[in-house]
């Protein structure tokens, strides 16, 4: 059985609203100067990256069609979970001088602000490489499961892919 219109749909809207309650949050901290815990920004920051959005519509499109149970299944869940952490995380190395000038926050800054001042911006990338090199590893875990795993391969190679 392939996704149905509407589960697509559904999933698709999901997604969407996940992206702008997470957008809204970061925009809810930098109006009140909030400073998030590295687990909130990180639960937040992951999603308002944009991944799910793009990597949803792609499978569906060019990918292999996949069943009800493989799109509510977990294991999909953790996939796109995984690739949102190291593409924010790699996002967040490369940009935060930048966004350190516009006041923004990220995961470089915070864990500057979060280590007392003792934390340089070397130790902080050092960390946030560390937790990217952590999950890259997983992931490749994950599409290299074969053995009670529901998502098709190539489905899992778009996400290693991403």
């Amino acid at each position: 059985m392939h996704i149905t219109k509407l589960g697509i749909t559904v999933l698709y809207q999901m997604q969407w609203l996940d992206l702008l309650q997470s957008m809204f949050t970061e925009a809810e901290w930098s109006r009140t100067k909030t400073i998030p815990t590295i687990d909130d920004y990180m639960q937040t920051a992951s999603v308002s990256f944009g991944f799910e959005p793009i990597i949803l519509p792609t499978i569906y499109l060019l990918g292999p069609k996949l069943s009800d149970d493989v799109a509510e299944n977990k294991e999909l869940n953790y996939l796109q979970k995984t690739v949102n952490i190291c593409g924010r995380l790699l996002n967040d190395i490369q940009s935060f001088k930048r966004e350190s000038e516009q006041g923004k926050l990220n995961a470089v800054v915070l864990h500057m602000i979060h280590g007392n001042g003792v934390v340089t911006v070397e130790d902080a990338v050092d960390k946030i490489k560390g937790v990217i090199e952590e999950n890259r590893r997983e992931l490749l875990r994950l599409v290299l499961k074969e053995k009670g795993s529901l998502v098709p391969r190539d489905c899992k190679d778009m996400y290693w892919k991403t």
